[in-house]
């Protein structure tokens, strides 16, 4: 595999990856659900869905 071949690969890895964690931020907001989401220090924390998905698209949370 040459490297233009394995940037492509990650390239379309991440979008997947992105996309995915989109639809299940979604889902959850929508449903009012809460994530547990790591803080880089300490640990982990329960955070309501609905902010985080607020907080990083910026975006109105759509209604069933």
């Amino acid at each position: 595999m040459s490297n233009k071949e394995r940037q492509s690969y990650f390239q379309s890895l991440r979008k997947g990856l992105e996309l995915a964690e989109y639809r299940m931020l979604r889902d959850k907001a929508m449903r009012n659900l809460t994530i547990v989401q790591g803080d880089g220090a300490v640990g982990v924390r329960e955070v309501s869905a609905r902010q985080v998905f607020k907080e990083i698209y910026k975006e109105d949370v759509p209604a069933f």
